[in-house]
């Protein structure tokens, strides 16, 4: 051999504990970092999973004393004025069952104010004939005109508190894709009883019903709803809310909508510095079944993270750095499996590992979704609520997850966004800028047979 071979062999030879050294340090690397997301991945599906028996919990025991608000005959023993708002822009899919819904509440002393933008908007000839006939509460139409510094919901909003008569003592607000229950109105005032409570609150529930974009649009919503029970994070949903007018008027709400965009987190803040509570009445929870496009649905989920942002930045980076931690966590040990199936790394032990972790997490993420589901069946009925609405939420959270990621990055920069018939660009929280008016769509509503909203008391 020659002296030059002689210094190649010893040179390898000499290399070759070196290389397998810096392998061993990197895979013991690697392990210990995918054991660290693991850990604190576990840690956080483990304080979801007992937060959403919580939520059960508090599901259960307030539809379990639905009866306690009714006398003898059935009717609510608790009935103070009440004033029903309704904004509107253009017709909804399911307006019409929306307008039939007020008129049925089992409720005697309310009255319902449907407020537009101007009578050129579709919605307004709609309502007028849909309401034209009502046997039951007074029904007025207000037009509340173009909004120039603040939501045009606010807007009409505003005008319409504007008209309120002087014996109204709740203000109750709903949305028009939202379909209230005949016990709607009774549930959601009956906490404002106490002094203590500021304001009560429902949510939506999107259903699964319609395609794959519903699907998703299902899950994304439903994570939100098992918030609602715990006083550190729930808030007031504009589309099924009441408040005591006395209470809107000593916490200066209409001052603070004046140049606001968002309805809700403004009387969330409110009522929070005021110290009062915010109550959700789980029967309060109104079905959506309107149909949808991923884009629509894409377009509307990150107007809600880039308000979130806006609004209660500190709540929004909450929630990015927990699903942050959830995709990452999840995503590590499952490529970590694939990895020692492979035989990149590790041994059989490492792949067993990895895929018991990997399936752990998703049992804690698809448990809650399961126990919110089971919880939620004691709310709402068919064909409001179907075996799609479960699949997606419990089978889906992984990619559910992934697409919640992803809407939060995109609400991470962008201020500007289209709602409704306006360009909006929020300013901060108090501030708003309209940028373009469009023109309100003025196709017909999508209906279909009317169809009573069944529903637990």
């Amino acid at each position: 051999m020659t002296r030059t071979g002689r210094r190649e062999l010893e040179s390898s030879q000499s290399s070759g504990p070196v290389r397998a050294t810096w392998s061993i340090a990197l895979e013991i690397g690697i392990l210990v970092t995918v054991s660290v997301l693991w850990s604190l991945t576990t840690l956080q599906g483990g304080w979801a999973l007992l937060d959403g028996i919580r939520f059960y919990r508090y599901v259960k025991r307030s539809v379990g004393a639905s009866a306690d608000a009714l006398d003898s005959n059935g009717e609510f023993e608790y009935q103070p004025r009440v004033a029903v708002i309704l904004p509107c822009c253009g017709v909804d899919q399911r307006l019409e069952h929306t307008v039939e819904s007020l008129r049925r509440q089992n409720y005697r002393n309310y009255e319902v104010f449907f407020t537009f933008e101007s009578t050129d908007d579709p919605a307004y000839d709609e309502v007028g004939r849909w309401a034209r006939d009502w046997t039951g509460p007074p029904q007025h139409r207000v037009i509340a005109g173009m909004a120039e510094r603040r939501s045009q919901k606010i807007h009409n909003l505003l005008a319409a508190i504007s008209k309120l008569p002087d014996d109204c003592d709740v203000i109750a607000f709903l949305d028009s894709d939202a379909i209230p229950h005949p016990d709607w109105m009774g549930h959601l005032v009956k906490p404002l009883q106490d002094e203590g409570v500021g304001a009560a609150t429902g949510f939506r529930w999107y259903t699964a019903s319609g395609g794959v974009a519903a699907g998703i649009r299902s899950a994304w919503n439903a994570a939100s709803v098992s918030l609602l029970h715990n006083d550190k994070t729930n808030f007031c949903w504009g589309g099924s809310t009441a408040i005591r007018r006395s209470v809107f008027e000593r916490l200066n709400i209409a001052q603070r909508w004046d140049n606001a965009l968002s309805d809700d987190y403004q009387v969330t803040r409110a009522v929070r510095d005021a110290g009062l509570a915010i109550q959700f009445v789980p029967q309060a929870l109104l079905p959506t079944n309107e149909r949808t496009t991923f884009g629509n649905f894409w377009n509307f989920a990150r107007r809600q993270f880039v308000i979130t942002r806006i609004c209660a930045p500190k709540f929004w980076l909450a929630g990015f750095v927990l699903c942050f931690n959830l995709i990452v966590g999840a995503t590590s040990v499952f490529v970590l499996f694939v990895a020692a199936l492979f035989e990149f790394i590790g041994n059989r032990t490492i792949l067993w590992l990895a895929l018991s972790g990997w399936l752990f997490i998703l049992f804690l993420a698809g448990g809650k979704a399961l126990i919110r589901q089971l919880a939620v069946r004691r709310i709402l009925r068919p064909p409001n609520l179907s075996w799609r609405d479960l699949a997606w939420d419990v089978l889906g959270v992984g990619p559910i997850g992934t697409i919640h990621l992803a809407l939060l990055l995109a609400s991470a920069r962008s201020r500007r966004f289209v709602w409704r018939n306006k360009v909006y660009e929020m300013i901060s929280a108090d501030s708003t800028r309209i940028l373009e008016q469009r023109q309100v769509d003025d196709a017909p509503a999508l209906r279909s047979s009317p169809e009573p909203t069944r529903q637990t008391r």
